[in-house]
């Protein structure tokens, strides 16, 4: 017989053992990130029903939600074109009927049988004279209405959910999870900060999150456990940062800085009062015993490649080696030739390390790295790879930090001495979401173009409509200018009709480019062939590259003055804001296409027409956080990044400015948590919280 563990806890308990789990459905409960019975506890409701008053379908208005207990009359499925299915469900009580309409969700033809009971919620719409109900939550009745909906005739929560688990167990499970632990649930915010902010207490919250007794109880439920989630997703960014530098020297950087103001002298642009006040902010940093820590953020074209370079110059004359680390290998080519064109004649070692390099050539620079010969070195992850030694690094620039890990970032930093940190990313985000994902991480801002930057424009396109946009290349390409053409896919794909590089290369080869060179670009080809098409490119010698999104990452060409994204509606808007940015930085205007699919909704077309008109990388990401989510602003699904249940960084920017603040307040007068009234706070934060964040780790 198996033996079973107890835990001392019962809220760390397996939620196995919860009345109603059990083995099997332990397995799917995984898949939600639900693991002890406190996890359970936490899986808040993403919404609710008032099912308080049920009404009848005479009373179903369209434009007003309207939850109601209705008979499946009947179900008709049918095909459409695309491989797509759509399924009408007649519904109906003594006072009328209504249609459900459902896409995409063949499966659901088993469910409706004609006379089974079903509770609807949803908005209606009249179509064609007719009420209908597109993709309503609904819910099967089996036997006694209120015995088989938990909690019918009050406010009923909705939970997100996986495959196998309905939402009538979920409510049942978590009741009993409720029911077996809730004299279990201690506090876990000091007594002081309840009385100041006014919150309930945390077995309250818990309770009224999952059975709330009325509307304003349940806010007052969500106010508090909003603000815990951010108050120690907090304590613990600081406890890194503070942790981070412990018992450990920062590199001394102090005047004068020579090479850096002849740098500054010698290039052939003035730099903007932006990025004079953020090398301020860097320079007070590097000469503060606490050291430089911090996040750089700055739209496309604000110019941080040179603020990262005027840093590491101010280190490397301090007698420090400096490293930069960017996420491509292009990219890390493109800096470094760079990089040696502005410190032409500066007596300094610059090289670059990245995996593609001659073993001969990467057994070298490994050498000068340490024996200290190489000043500067410019990598990929090739930076952090074992064997890879630094005599005395000072600085180290990461370039686009959410491609990077937070462990990534402390690899650099192995060792008695602890480097100067300055990370950079070209993807705005509001100050609010940058307290809770960068936290550990001071912040800077270049928030002024240098003069003369020309702006992009962006038109929305259908792709029948297309020919008119090749003839604009066309026109562009007489003219000596240059393009980009960009596919989601590198390949086409059994399982999806969109548009693929390797195929649309070839055709627009015979087709509508034809006796233009164009090359082909994308994340599958060697680092020597992505190199000889990037050449190509910026040579002048190809004046069209069929790409993919890996020229996403600071691809500089400025003779490219048009991008064509086909499939606009598959990218997030900070991505897209991304790529854009990859055009108009000649002399010549930019002009971006979107060439929309058939599959483009009317969400899509919405958010679409936002990003044509809006050209500030702020109000892009901002827009890009409301619509898709912290968890997925730069596109990318991030492994570890913190998965928000309830707060929502923006809405609620005034919660996350007084968590802050509470835990500044905190840390300052009680450094070690060793006061007892904030003893609740330390053993809390170590049995749940610093044992299950891993910020900003990239799968």
């Amino acid at each position: 017989m198996e033996k079973r563990y107890i835990s001392k806890d019962p809220l760390s308990e397996s939620s196995q053992f919860v009345r109603g789990v059990g083995p099997a459905r332990q397995v799917l409960l995984s898949r939600l990130g639900i693991g002890t019975v406190e996890d359970l506890l936490l899986h808040v409701p993403r919404k609710y029903y008032d099912r308080g008053d049920l009404i009848t379908i005479s009373k179903v208005a369209p434009g007003k939600l309207s939850t109601f207990v209705a008979t499946v009359l009947a179900a008709s499925p049918r095909r459409l074109r695309g491989g797509r299915s759509m399924m009408t469900v007649v519904v109906g009580d003594e006072t009328g009927t209504v249609n459900l309409v459902f896409f995409n969700q063949p499966y659901l033809e088993k469910q409706f049988k004609s006379g089974v009971r079903v509770l609807v919620s949803g908005e209606p719409v009249l179509y064609k004279g007719a009420r209908q109900l597109v993709s309503p939550e609904h819910e099967i009745i089996s036997g006694d209405l209120n015995r088989s909906l938990l909690d019918t005739g009050r406010i009923v929560p909705v939970y997100p959910l996986t495959s196998g688990i309905s939402q009538r167990m979920m409510r049942k499970v978590i009741s009993a999870a409720l029911e077996k632990s809730s004299n279990s649930i201690r506090e876990n915010l000091p007594s002081g900060l309840l009385e100041r902010e006014g919150f309930i207490g945390r077995r309250e919250a818990l309770c009224q999150i999952h059975h709330p007794k009325s509307w304003d109880d349940l806010e007052r439920a969500r106010a508090r456990l909003k603000f815990e989630e951010v108050f120690f997703l907090h304590l613990l960014l600081k406890e890194r940062r503070c942790g981070f530098t412990r018992e450990r020297r920062r590199p001394k950087v102090e005047p004068p800085y020579g090479m850096f103001e002849r740098f500054l002298g010698s290039l052939p642009f003035t730099l903007t009062a932006a990025q004079m006040r953020v090398i301020g902010e860097i320079r007070a940093d590097l000469e503060d015993s606490r050291g430089l820590n911090r996040l750089l953020q700055g739209d496309v074209g604000s110019g941080k490649t040179i603020v990262g370079l005027a840093a590491m110059l101010m280190t490397v004359e301090s007698g420090f080696q400096a490293a930069l680390m960017v996420p491509t290998e292009i990219l890390a080519q493109q800096h470094y030739q760079r990089t040696q064109r502005y410190l032409e004649g500066f007596g300094l070692r610059v090289e670059l390390l990245i995996g593609s390099n001659p073993k001969q050539e990467k057994a070298s620079v490994q050498k000068g790295l340490g024996d200290g010969s190489v000043d500067i070195v410019i990598g990929t992850h090739a930076l952090i790879q074992e064997g890879i030694s630094f005599k005395q690094l000072g600085i180290a620039v990461i370039d686009e930090q959410h491609r990077f890990g937070v462990r990534q970032r402390a690899t650099l930093g192995s060792g008695d001495v602890l480097p100067h940190f300055l990370v950079m990313t070209a993807t705005p985000i509001p100050r609010s979401l940058a307290q809770i994902v960068y936290g550990d991480l001071e912040l800077s801002l270049i928030d002024e173009l240098p003069t003369g930057k020309r702006s992009v424009t962006t038109e929305i396109v259908s792709r029948d409509e297309v020919e008119s946009v090749y003839q604009t290349v066309r026109e562009a390409f007489s003219r000596g200018r240059q393009a980009f053409v960009l596919y989601p896919l590198v390949e086409e794909s059994e399982r999806s009709d969109l548009l693929a590089a390797t195929q649309e290369f070839e055709r627009l080869q015979r087709e509508e480019l034809s006796g233009f060179p164009i090359g082909l670009l994308h994340g599958r080809m060697s680092f020597e062939e992505k190199s000889k098409a990037i050449g190509l490119f910026r040579e002048g010698k190809i004046l069209g590259l069929v790409t993919t999104t890996v020229i996403e990452v600071g691809v500089d060409v400025p003779n490219a003055s048009i991008l064509v994204i086909n499939n606009p509606e598959r990218f997030g808007l900070a991505q897209l804001h991304q790529l854009r940015g990859r055009v108009g930085r000649g002399g010549d205007p930019g002009r971006c296409f979107l060439v929309t699919g058939e599959e483009s909704g009317t969400r899509s077309r919405s958010r679409l027409a936002y990003f044509a008109r809006v050209s500030d990388g702020f109000k892009v990401a901002e827009e890009d956080l409301r619509m898709r989510g912290p968890g997925e602003i730069w596109g990318v699904r991030q492994s570890g990044y913190p998965v928000f249940r309830l707060i929502n960084p923006l809405s609620d920017n005034d919660i996350v400015q007084r968590s802050w603040s509470e835990t500044d307040r905190l840390l300052k007068t009680d450094p070690g948590l060793e006061n007892r009234e904030n003893r609740v706070v330390s053993d809390y934060f170590r049995r749940y919280y610093k044992t299950k964040l891993e910020l900003a780790e990239i799968g």
